[in-house]
């Protein structure tokens, strides 16, 4: 699994990363991902809902939000989006 992470405030991205890590997309697999990311980017974990694992598989992105997180956060949101490689078409 390959995603970017921004870290935005407003419109703008304060610091971002790309992660590439052997995760599949699963609960556990998600939740080691975004912990990985989180570490990345310095920022404490967001706590892990069904519905971000959910939203994430469907629409390849995912926002976390201040209240997703326990501590302060000085930031607007986390955005996870995943990036597709495209293979070369062959013809």
């Amino acid at each position: 699994m390959k995603i970017w992470a921004k870290v935005m405030r407003g419109d703008k991205i304060l610091r971002d990363v790309v992660y590439e890590g052997e995760h599949k997309l699963t609960a556990s697999g998600f939740c080691d991902a975004v912990q990985n990311v989180a570490y990345l980017i310095d920022i404490s974990t967001p706590v892990l809902l069904p519905a971000h694992l959910k939203h994430f598989a469907s629409f390849n992105r995912v926002k976390f939000s201040p209240a997703d997180f326990i501590e302060e956060v000085d930031f607007t949101c986390v955005v996870l989006e995943a990036v597709r490689e495209d293979k070369p078409v062959k013809r």
